[in-house]
């Protein structure tokens, strides 16, 4: 290991810049650059010339990082730099971004990535025994959870309550039935059915925003509603969403389908992202189809039924929280959620309004939302734990924590 300079550590930190729609990929890279524990090289390993930068780069740091952004909605920048990062001779953690069987970005993909690299750590988003379960027998010394958290300088408050136009607002993608799981989709269409009916303002839609628009929205919205990340069936070698893959593909008699995992997604990857929007609305009836579109188009209900319908979930929890529901605390925009674990960082009725996931008590959450006083109540709670125990900063320390240890 270098020297390192008083205290701080030098750590390169490995991410892929092709997204400005994520905005958890930003947070994590500003955290590093701006942590004063670390004297951080920021490496794109999407970059043309990222594959003769490393090597030497390698020999100058006391440590390495591999963001989300490597691996999680794909391996392909990853897997030229396997072999140099393998060379290493210093400690290695990776985080793993989307930790849930999905259709061209395969679990299966990652933990084979992993087995040749030998990171010293994992990191999990998940709680740490659904972690262990997908990764710990490629974790060269082990699997440590380390959630998402907030960036305090991109997510604050810029609207009281009162001034914000909309009641409850939502911006998300709906989960695809490989995952067997519809809670999300199930509490979106909730409210952007019976909400107005309801009397509220809302608004829930799919589009993606970049990391300023997202915080300017949540500055509008009095609610915003969510659910935990991820499904209840995970697997390590992703069978029931390849089954469900060769289903879907084997009923599909018409035109040219071009599947998630085929050679021209690295190309639509780098794409900017309204000329992806243009492609996605020529590709999906048109004579060629991208698998993805197809996925979006599924009757979930008999996806569910022939692949997922009797199987009992397994013994450990599977979902996560989100970095969404951080920055939401950030803005003090009052989340509705259906109940659940959140890592154990957000207790139901504290940090959030705990809708049950039959709505059985819909009626009371709404009167609590209704009350001004009360829902500033649970908007406070949420922003004074996440400011207090829960930012970037904090998440810092306990990656320099481990990574000191590990070269100790």
């Amino acid at each position: 290991m270098t020297a390192q300079t008083g205290n701080r550590m030098r750590v390169l930190v490995g991410h892929a810049q092709y997204t400005d729609r994520l905005s958890y990929f930003n947070d994590w890279l500003d955290a590093f650059t701006a942590a004063p524990q670390f004297d951080a090289v920021p490496l794109n390993l999407a970059a043309t010339d990222a594959r003769s930068r490393l090597p030497p780069l390698l020999r100058e740091v006391d440590a390495v990082v591999l963001l989300h952004s490597t691996n999680g909605d794909t391996t392909i920048y990853l897997q030229p730099h396997v072999e140099a990062l393998s060379r290493r001779t210093v400690p290695l953690l990776t985080f793993v971004g989307n930790e849930v069987n999905l259709p061209g970005s395969p679990i299966a993909d990652k933990r084979r990535l992993f087995a040749v690299l030998k990171p010293e750590y994992i990191a999990t988003q998940l709680l740490l025994e659904a972690g262990e379960y997908l990764f710990d027998d490629v974790a060269a010394r082990k699997v440590v959870a380390i959630p998402h958290a907030l960036n305090p300088a991109a997510y604050h408050p810029t609207r009281a309550a009162e001034d914000r136009p909309l009641d409850v607002g939502a911006r998300a993608v709906r989960y695809l039935p490989h995952l067997g799981d519809e809670d999300r989709n199930r509490l979106l269409q909730w409210f952007a059915i019976n909400g107005p009916e309801r009397g509220f303002v809302v608004e829930v839609a799919d589009e993606r925003l970049d990391r300023k628009g997202w915080a300017n929205y949540l500055n509008q919205c009095k609610a915003t509603v969510a659910t935990e990340a991820g499904s209840w069936f995970l697997e390590r070698d992703d069978a029931t969403v390849n089954a469900i893959r060769d289903y879907v593909l084997s009923q599909q008699t018409k035109g040219v389908v071009l599947r998630n995992d085929s050679a021209v997604r690295r190309f639509g990857h780098l794409l900017p992202w309204r000329m992806k929007s243009i492609l996605r609305g020529v590709m999906r009836n048109g004579p060629i189809r991208h698998e993805a579109l197809i996925n979006e188009q599924l009757d979930s209900r008999e996806i569910f039924d022939r692949f997922f319908a009797g199987r009992p979930r397994p013994a450990f929890y599977g979902k996560c929280v989100s970095s969404r529901h951080f920055d939401a605390a950030g803005t003090k925009t009052c989340q509705i959620m259906f109940r659940g674990r959140f890592n154990d960082i957000f207790h139901a009725n504290e940090h959030y309004l705990a809708l049950e996931p039959d709505f059985s008590n819909i009626d009371e959450v709404l009167a609590a939302f209704r009350d001004p006083v009360r829902r500033q109540q649970v908007a406070d709670a949420a922003y004074d734990l996440v400011r207090t125990r829960h930012s970037y900063a904090e998440r810092m320390q306990q990656i320099y924590d481990l990574l000191s240890a590990a070269g100790s």
